[in-house]
């Protein structure tokens, strides 16, 4: 009697076979992988550039209007009606709101109680011990170093004028201090009492509205600022091996003291964008962002782009 055994080219077949099937199996199971893996990130994508679109836009919202500029690395910039690809980095003059919407000012001047030549302007409902502590707490500092003067050192006034929407003629690059350049149009608050506020100079206008303005945002890619020049950047923890594809928002900083947003603080908004573009339409600021991930054993990277409008 026969033993039955397999020949050896059935022995090959079946290898054979079997790895036409695992190769398939592999496959089928790797595109799985890649479709997950690109749904997942398709999905963290639209989230993360939702959540930054809002983010930026809720500090837009609190703007200054005739404030917000266009800049480059090359230390010119231009307003947001003049804006276009040059000009990369979005930066604007953000005002108190915090402590407007706790009612520590009204924003609005008796027009007959003021005193121009005398440099002061009366605003009802003042609170400066409120404004005070508010604006400590939202820069940081401790109870102990915070004194009744530190408004002073942060806040300033911008008259709302007739240019409240934000195009009004003017010498654009002596107005607000803007990268060296002189503050005509923002004056610094020397004290407030009783419902008084003392400037520091004479201002040649006095409006029944105005601003109060603590500090300066700026919104750039990695990609497009020197980082090398940076200070704030320099001295933070946040840096990475591709700090090009980071999108960064400087805050704390104040062009009417001579300051840049290198000087200020910064944080991450995004590790992925890949574009950052922004502009005008009908006197709303329009940005655009793109975010791009790369999907490991996948040939193409997912791409998602987003745009919102401030009005």
């Amino acid at each position: 009697m026969k033993n039955k055994a397999f020949t050896l080219v059935e022995m090959i077949t079946s290898i054979v076979i079997l790895g036409i099937l695992s190769a398939g199996i592999f496959v089928s199971i790797k595109h799985l992988y890649l479709r997950a893996a690109k749904t997942k990130a398709l999905s963290e994508l639209s989230l993360d550039s939702q959540i930054i679109l809002d983010q930026i836009s809720s500090l837009l919202y609190d703007r200054v209007p005739s404030t917000v500029i266009g800049s480059n690395s090359d230390g010119n910039f231009t307003s947001i009606y003049n804006i276009d690809s040059n000009f990369t980095t979005l930066e604007w003059i953000g005002t108190a709101s915090e402590a407007l919407k706790a009612r520590n000012y009204s924003g609005f001047v008796d027009m007959n109680a003021s005193d121009r030549d005398n440099n002061t302007t009366v605003s009802y409902d003042m609170n400066e011990t409120g404004l005070n502590a508010i604006e400590c707490n939202k820069f940081g500092i401790k109870s102990d170093d915070c004194d009744s003067l530190y408004y002073g050192e942060v806040t300033a006034l911008i008259f709302a004028g007739a240019f409240d929407d934000g195009s009004m003629l003017y010498d654009y690059n002596n107005s607000f201090g803007w990268h060296d350049n002189n503050h005509t149009l923002i004056y610094d608050i020397t004290g407030i009492a009783e419902n008084n506020i003392s400037l520091a100079v004479r201002p040649d206008e006095i409006y029944e509205k105005y601003y109060l303005v603590d500090s300066a945002y700026a919104v750039a890619r990695g990609e497009d600022i020197d980082i090398s020049t940076c200070k704030s950047l320099r001295n933070s923890s946040i840096l990475s091996d591709d700090n090009k594809t980071m999108l960064f928002l400087f805050y704390n900083y104040r062009p009417w003291k001579g300051e840049n947003f290198c000087e200020g603080n910064v944080t991450i908004l995004s590790k992925e964008a890949r574009g950052f573009e922004v502009g005008l339409i009908n006197e709303s600021i329009y940005f655009n962002l793109t975010l791009q991930r790369h999907i490991r054993g996948s040939e193409n990277n997912v791409t998602i782009s987003k745009q919102k409008v401030v009005f």
